[in-house]
């Protein structure tokens, strides 16, 4: 009995020991492979997978960038051409353009031996005959009038006004209008009453032709000699059929730079050059309407 448990101690004893002696080894041969691997070769292995994560990315981002490069590429060329276009329908001209232009129309000249007056005077010339308001300065509508190819206009008139010779001012756009027989026969800018009441409004006729008028001022009584520099009817009179003649009428100016202005004390001004044209072919008792554009339209003239 005793021999039999001996065995048995025995026998367990070297099992425990045999467990004992592979865990060791099995520990010993862990450890010695750990301590042995190169810390160095591990950092490296990390570093390079972190370099090779880092050039994954990289590549992913440049990749990306090269994407959103060619985008902004794209982007930018459809920006260019809707900006081109723009520019195209919205062009900003220069001085020097106009000013190229008028003298292409044959509406530039030396006229005053004075470039700013002699720009105004070709630009409200140009004003005139489209139906623009005259004020001598190129704003949006007359830049798009004047650098433009298709800007032809129209006028009508009542069928009274339509043998031969007649006249229509409209005090709005500043434009004195001759017919002839019913079409445009010309076209010119003016100086209107520095109040809307100051230029009378009504069908009149010409009543009264005077070359070198008399001037006498009615606040001073002041006479001045006709056909003198100073003189502010210019060189020619065109009198309404309002008193006689002699109160109100279209007549030249000694101040160029008012015409296209609201100024006058009720007279119609007009550049002296235009009206001793005018003067030349209008006829006696030639009709002649004045308002403004509402009244105009009610007694049939529309431009």
């Amino acid at each position: 009995m005793f021999k039999k448990r001996s065995k048995i101690i025995a026998s367990l004893l070297i099992a425990v020991v045999l467990c004992f002696y592979t865990s060791y080894k099995i520990s010993y041969k862990k450890f010695t492979s750990e301590t042995y691997k190169s810390p160095t070769t591990s950092k490296v292995i990390l570093t390079d997978s972190k370099s090779k994560n880092d050039d994954r990315n990289k590549d992913k981002a440049n990749s990306n960038k090269k994407k959103e490069d060619k985008v902004n590429k794209d982007n930018n060329k459809e920006v260019s051409k809707e900006t081109n276009s723009s520019n195209k329908q919205n062009k900003n001209y220069t001085y020097e353009d106009y000013f190229n232009k008028l003298k292409e129309l044959g509406l530039y000249s030396n006229r005053f031996n004075n470039e700013n007056l002699d720009f105004r005077y070709a630009v409200l010339q140009f004003q005139s005959s489209k139906n623009l308001i005259c004020d001598g300065i190129i704003g949006a509508e007359t830049s798009k009038y004047l650098m433009s190819e298709n800007n032809n206009t129209t006028d009508s008139i009542p069928e009274c006004l339509k043998h031969g010779y007649s006249m229509v001012i409209n005090k709005d756009t500043r434009i004195l209008t001759v017919y002839l027989y019913g079409k445009v026969h010309k076209k010119y800018p003016i100086a209107a009453g520095a109040s809307p009441s100051y230029t009378p409004e009504g069908k009149f006729t010409i009543v009264s032709k005077l070359i070198n008028p008399t001037w006498i001022s009615p606040r001073t009584g002041q006479v001045v000699p006709g056909g003198t520099p100073e003189n502010p009817l210019g060189k020619r009179w065109l009198g309404l059929s309002i008193d006689g003649g002699s109160m109100y009428g279209i007549h030249g100016n000694n101040s160029p730079w008012s015409i296209g202005t609201d100024s006058s004390l009720g007279c119609i001004r007009m550049f002296n050059n235009n009206v001793e044209e005018l003067f030349d072919f209008i006829p006696m008792n030639c009709p002649i309407w004045i308002g403004n554009s509402n009244n105009l339209s009610t007694w049939g003239v529309n431009f």
